[in-house]
This record gives structure tokens, sequence and C-alpha cells, in this order.
């Protein structure tokens, strides 16, 4: 009997990938990642507004627990009465809730908030807690405070303020992000905010 054998540029051939079938794969996974970007980014965004009204939610509950502790809000009193705001960037009453006795309005040092660290460098810290004593902030995943308003006359109604387009609004607490500015800065309409109360 006689055998064939074949030749061993066939063999290499039969096994090697042409040049048009390397191009067809380079063209499918480039089709398939430019489809992916978008999808994961609009994903990542997605998570950071969640993070953003989970942490405004837990500032919120942060100042009822301390009213809890101390029968009052964290102010000192004949401060007046309507709305007083604060924002978390830069104003100490991230440091007040993280146990610091903040001109005396913390007394027992308790701690009511804790957040996650910060990410990021000095001054460009996103997403968390960052600095030290009184000097402790807190920022949104974008980089920016988060606003926080609170009933100074105690009548459980909050004056129409910039997050609520103009209506009062029936709560003791409220605390917003106004979420990922544009590219110039800008911050899209109240409506798009992330907010305690929604």
């Amino acid at each position: 009997m006689k055998s064939h054998s074949h030749p061993q540029s066939s063999r290499r051939h039969a096994s090697a990938f042409t040049l048009i079938e390397l191009l067809i794969v380079i063209v499918i996974i480039a089709i398939l990642a430019a489809v992916a970007f978008p999808v994961t980014a609009m994903v990542m965004e997605s998570a950071r507004k969640t993070e953003a009204k989970y942490q405004a939610k837990g500032i919120k509950s942060a100042i009822a627990n301390y009213n809890m502790e101390y029968g009052k809000l964290p102010f000192e009193q004949g401060s007046g009465g309507g709305n007083i705001e604060w924002d978390t960037k830069t104003d100490d009453i991230i440091a007040l809730l993280s146990g610091l006795d903040i001109d005396g309005l913390n007394p027992r040092k308790k701690p009511f908030y804790e957040g996650k660290k910060a990410k990021g460098e000095s001054g460009q810290e996103i997403g968390g807690v960052f600095g030290q004593g009184e000097g402790i902030r807190l920022v949104d995943p974008w980089g920016n405070p988060y606003h926080i308003v609170i009933d100074g006359d105690y009548d459980n109604l909050l004056e129409p303020f910039e997050a609520t387009g103009g209506e009062e609004l029936r709560q003791q607490i409220a605390v917003y992000s106004k979420g990922k500015p544009d590219d110039d800065g800008n911050f899209k309409g109240p409506e798009k905010w992330l907010k305690s109360w929604q």
C-alpha cells in the first residue's frame, strides 16, 4: 500500500491565519470596543448617581441622629429662623457630624457620619471624606459639595431653595448634589439634581 504524504507547506497553510482573516478579527474587536465603551461609561455614570443619592441620604440620617441625640438640630440657637444652609466642601458640618465638638455643638464628641475616604489628590478629591480635624470635608463622586438645608425654626417646612424649583418642602432636613457638571463647569437644572427627598 502506497502512503500519501502531504507537503509541509500545505500543513502550515491550513493552521495559519491569512492577513485578511487577521484584519477581519481586528475590525470585529474594534467594533465591539466602540459599542462597549459608551455602555460602560453609562453604567459608571449611573453608579456615581446612585452613590451620590446614597451619600445624601446618609448625611440626612446623620443629622436626624444628631437631632435624636441632642434634641436639636446642629446649629447655634439664635441663628435665626428659616432655612439654614451649608455645603460639605467649605463648612464644618461634616467635621461636626464626624465626632468633633465644633462651636460646642457636639460636646459628647459622638460620631454620626462615617463616609468612605475620597479618592484623588489634594484639591482634586472625589467621592468621599477628606481632610483632618476641623478640616474634614465631603465631596460627591464628581468632586463637588453636597448642599444641606435644615429647618431653622423647627416648623418642619423648608422655604423654597434652589433645588426645589420655587416650592416649599415639607422636610426638616434636605441634602442634594448638583450631579455632574458639563465641560464648561455648568450644572443641569434642579430637576436633574440628586436629592435626599426623592
